[in-house]
């Protein structure tokens, strides 16, 4: 299964983005900020900083990232 989610800040990759990826969807990130999109699809990866009494580091793998400036259509 694929998803599109609108918004890769800190909710969208660290926790909804986490979700995704946690339950085996293909993820794409749609944002308007070039500097993370960059990041995103040049790694295809970033990490969540689980904090809590068991703190950890997670590595989110296999995503993309796409501008949402503009009316380009995007192909999933």
């Amino acid at each position: 299964m694929k998803a599109l989610h609108f918004g890769a800040g800190n909710i969208g990759r660290g926790f909804i983005g986490k979700l995704l990826a946690d339950a085996g969807i293909q993820l794409t990130f749609a944002d308007v900020n070039q500097v993370v999109l960059d990041a995103l699809n040049a790694r295809h990866s970033y990490q969540v900083h689980v904090v809590g009494e068991n703190e950890q580091v997670d590595t989110v793998s296999g995503v993309n990232a796409v501008s949402s400036i503009g009316d380009d259509v995007v192909d999933l």
